[in-house]
């Protein structure tokens, strides 16, 4: 445990690298800040221009001063890093058109879809991230977030225009005075601000001590083609007209939160490459950790398991190897100069890569011999030596390139090409693996387990379709990460061996399954018992027989004995399980049970006794509001059949009855619909409305109502519409009005009943119980005087209901 954490103390300091120190240099990236780091260090006496090789603050904490832009330096004073800002010259993203390849009407960050022309972006950083940050503010404005510009620059990927790092380009996204600098060079760039609104950046020097400038910095500024941060411009540069929608950033946070994995954004959802690997620095390092932690758990799962001290060791070195190499990984990318020191730990990483083979080669060597702690530390010569001869090979590649191939005074990370030797080197890694899996299989030849033969050679197949789809540049496999993708597969492959058996574990069996409480018995192919429990009774051929039947189901031996199998290599795992307690809960289970359904049987018909007192309750309850509901229409109606036989004109009383039961029966209709919280269509009391004009028209009135209505209403103010065409239709009847129109209407919020009878209403009289229903509904019954007629008005504000 000591040895693990040293280790791991030791990778955690070596994960930084130091750069070289130097008194009084300003540090800056040459290929963005070289103009201006360069101008200014003729007016910086004591200071000498140098490449960025360590962190911004690392930097500045070393007494250099280092050209940045605002949006990276105010944020580092805030947090206590640079005490000293000077900003001198003004940097904004522009479109730069290259009139000598295309001519297209670009003032847009949305022309950019339709130019037709191919468009460069910068990956690097911070530039990348300031120009999505000035495109998100141009396509969103002030509460800008980065969709809109990513989902451009995705249209413009899709349409196969969008290409990164391109500086032949003929458009390309960059700073103003990056594009005024390629026309100083004899170029003819057009430089076009975004009318939508862009951002402009101050570039300056951030430094922990004071600077001194010797005078005329603002004259050497724009006599080398740099804006001062104060507006002025050299020529070359647009008008500060086109310049009036460039703003400065009012929230740096906010910019640095939208902008803050723009690496992986550009790579996941414009390129939509990087789907299922990680796709920037931070992720490269949190993958390169949690694969680094689940080693070491894994190593420690595997000393758990295996039982085997050599075995184990052979596992511990796999591990090792594996974190080792990711955390080698890791160092190289703490480097930020490309210089011999990153290429020594890119030729690094075969020490681990190449060493994984052969450990497995080592286990399959011992795996079948006995346990013998020394015999881990006597090498294999042959493939040992082979090994030493390839990291050699790499190593010295500077000297013949025979495995890498590629220019030392260029970028030679990205652009190399294999030479022979690399696969030279690869194929003794093949060899070691295929010839650890051949060993393993030849030994395990004599195993009936498919598994131990299936698994094993599905991950080979993954190892070296990975390896190879890696070298024939496949997208899905070159964009993803190779070292941890082959050291998962490396934990995986083992893994493998374990779960099928091929890799022994567990081996002494004999106390376990002694002192197994269970009866332990484990038998052969034959059913001759191999290992028992102290106290556990033979199988009988017979009884082994039916359990090899139908292993899935346990086998009752005895009321009190219940048998347990399962299948392994080789025979069976039979256990005897007491189930002599459990056939006494059963007993008072069932007990319970036949009380509980007596119980239950009590409560039904108590329930059902409950059900129907409440129903009869309910029914009753429901006749009493039928009898308060309509008790005067009923003895108005029995008052008109008894007066029936001396009525003058029975054909007209007799119409008049009708009428009244039309009217009573519907109420019961509309009463019901009401307890049913249903409503009702318009045409539905358009039917009502002219069945009772029909039975007014025996009576002697002719009735024409109209309805205007056809949707939905409450019923409430379906049943007040009603008993105002009723109440109306009475009234003409016993008068003797011999004509009647009525229209049913919206008219905005209110629900108008206009009635236009023959003969004046002026001693017309509804009764005081629909007078009353109309005040709780907030409605209004209204005399109209017309030219030459008078009417009736019943208007009712709409509830809610649906009336149009």
């Amino acid at each position: 445990m000591k040895k693990t954490v040293i280790f791991l103390l030791l990778c955690l300091f070596l994960t930084g690298c130091a750069a070289e120190e130097a008194e009084h240099s300003l540090i800056a990236n040459l290929d963005l800040f070289s103009p201006y780091a360069e101008t200014v260090l003729q007016t910086v006496p004591d200071y000498e221009l140098r490449a960025q090789t360590d962190g911004l603050y690392t930097e500045l904490s070393q007494g250099n001063a280092a050209a940045c832009f605002d949006v990276q330096a105010i944020p580092a004073m805030e947090q206590g890093v640079g005490r000293y800002w000077y900003p001198h010259c003004l940097a904004t993203v522009v479109i730069a058109v290259d009139r000598a390849q295309t001519d297209a009407d670009i003032s847009r960050w949305r022309d950019l879809l339709d130019a037709g022309a191919v468009v460069g972006m910068t990956t690097d950083a911070p530039q990348n991230r300031l120009i999505l940050g000035a495109m998100s503010y141009g396509l969103e404005g002030r509460e800008y977030t980065k969709s809109e510009a990513l989902d451009l620059l995705e249209r413009l990927y899709s349409q196969g225009e969008l290409r990164l790092d391109d500086q032949m380009a003929p458009i390309q996204l960059c700073f103003d005075y990056q594009a005024a600098a390629w026309n100083r060079a004899g170029q003819n760039w057009e430089i076009i601000v975004p009318e939508e609104g862009t951002l402009s950046f101050d570039l300056g020097l951030l430094s922990d001590t004071p600077l001194e400038f010797e005078r005329g910095l603002d004259e050497t500024l724009l006599a080398a083609g740099l804006p001062l941060a104060d507006g002025r411009r050299p020529d070359g540069y647009p008008d500060n007209r086109a310049y009036r929608d460039a703003v400065h950033p009012e929230d740096f946070a906010r910019l640095l939160s939208v902008t803050e994995d723009t690496d992986r954004d550009i790579r996941r959802s414009v390129c939509h490459t990087r789907l299922y690997s990680s796709a920037d620095h931070r992720e490269h390092t949190l993958a390169a950790l949690l694969v680094s932690a689940m080693a070491i758990f894994w190593m420690g799962t595997v000393s758990q398991r295996i039982l085997r001290r050599d075995i184990r060791r052979t596992a511990a070195l796999v591990g090792w190897l594996v974190v080792g190499w990711i955390f080698l990984r890791l160092l190289k990318y703490q480097i930020f100069e490309i210089c011999l020191l990153t290429r020594l730990c890119w030729y690094g990483y075969y020490v681990f890569q190449l060493a994984l083979p052969l450990a497995m080669l080592r286990l399959a060597d011992i795996v079948d011999k006995p346990e013998d702690a020394k015999r881990l530390l006597r090498p294999i010569w042959w493939p040992m030596a082979a090994y030493i001869l390839s990291v050699l090979l790499i190593f010295t590649n500077d000297l013949h390139q025979m495995v890498f191939r590629f220019d030392l005074s260029g970028d030679w990370s990205h652009d190399y090409q294999y030479g022979p030797g690399y696969f030279v080197v690869l194929l003794i890694s093949l060899v070691f693996l295929l010839a650890a899996i051949v060993l393993l299989f030849r030994k395990n030849r004599h195993s009936r387990y498919l598994g131990a033969r299936v698994f094993p050679v599905l991950f080979i197949a993954a190892i070296l379709s990975y390896i190879l789809g890696y070298l024939f540049n496949i997208p899905l496999f070159r964009d993803s990460d190779y070292t941890i993708t082959i050291c998962v597969l490396a934990m995986l492959f083992f893994e493998s061996f374990l779960h099928t058996g091929m890799i022994p574990v567990n081996v002494r069996y004999g106390p376990l399954f002694a002192a197994a409480p269970l009866n332990l018995q484990l038998l052969d192919e034959e059913g001759q018992t191999v290992l028992a429990a102290n106290g556990a009774s033979p199988i009988p051929k017979s009884v082994w027989r039916r359990l090899r039947a139908d292993m899935s189901r346990p086998l009752l031996r005895d009321r009190d004995t219940l048998l347990h199998a399962t299948p392994i290599r080789g025979g069976m795992v039979v256990w005897q399980e007491d189930v002599s307690a459990l056939n006494r809960v059963r007993q008072e289970i069932q007990t319970s049970s036949a009380r509980l359904e007596a119980a239950n049987a009590l409560l039904r018909e108590e329930s059902e006794a409950k059900r129907r007192l409440l129903a009869a309750e309910a029914k009753a309850e429901l006749y009493d509001e039928l009898e308060r509901e309509i008790p005067r229409r009923v003895s108005v109606l029995a008052r008109l059949i008894q007066s029936l036989p001396q009525a003058e004109d029975h054909q007209r009383q007799t119409a008049y009855i009708t009428l009244c039961l039309c009217h009573i029966k519907r109420r019961y209709n509309l009463f019901f619909l009401t307890r049913q919280s249903e409503p009702v269509l318009g045409d539905e009391l358009s039917i009502y409305l002219d069945e009772l004009a029909e039975l007014a028209g025996y009576a002697g009135v002719k009735v024409l109502v109209r309805c205007g209505l056809h949707s939905q209403m409450a019923v409430r103010t379906a049943s007040l519409c009603y008993d105002f065409c009723f109440e109306s239709l009475s009234w003409a009847v016993r008068e003797n009005c011999s004509t009647m129109l009525g229209y049913l209407e919206r008219e905005d919020t209110e629900l108008a009943f206009k009635l236009l009878p023959a003969c004046s209403p002026d001693n017309w009289r509804f009764s005081q119980e629909f007078q009353d229903a109309v005040a709780a509904a907030r409605g209004r019954i209204t005399h109209k005087n017309l030219d030459d007629t008078a009417g009736v008005w019943l208007t009712i504000p709409l509830g809610g209901e649906d009336c149009g």
